[in-house]
C-alpha cells in the first residue's frame, strides 16, 4: 500500500489500514520510529478517554473535593507523626 505526502506533510491512510486498526475520525494515532522505518499504532488512551469512567456518589464542587483531600492528608500526617 502507498500513500502520498501532501505539501502540508499530510497523508491519507488507506481505508484498509483504517479498518484494520479500527480508526475513526478523531482517533489519535502514534508513529513509532524504529531505525529506518515507522509503525502507525492507535495512541494509548489519553486522560480524555477516562472521562466518565468513575462515577461519583454525589455531585461535588471542586472546592469541596480539595478541602476533603486536604483534611485527609492532614489526618494522615498527624497519624504518622504519632508513631
Amino acid at each position: 500500500m502507498f500513500a502520498k505526502v501532501s505539501k502540508k506533510g499530510q497523508i491519507t491512510l488507506p481505508a484498509e489500514v483504517r479498518k484494520l486498526l479500527n480508526l475513526r475520525p478523531g482517533t489519535r494515532i502514534r508513529f513509532v520510529v524504529e531505525k529506518d522505518a515507522a509503525r502507525i499504532v492507535p495512541a494509548a488512551g489519553g486522560i480524555e478517554t477516562l472521562k466518565g469512567a468513575v462515577k461519583a456518589d454525589a455531585p461535588q464542587d471542586f472546592k469541596t473535593a480539595r478541602h476533603k483531600v486536604a483534611e485527609e492528608r492532614s489526618r494522615e500526617k498527624v497519624a504518622r507523626a504519632r508513631r
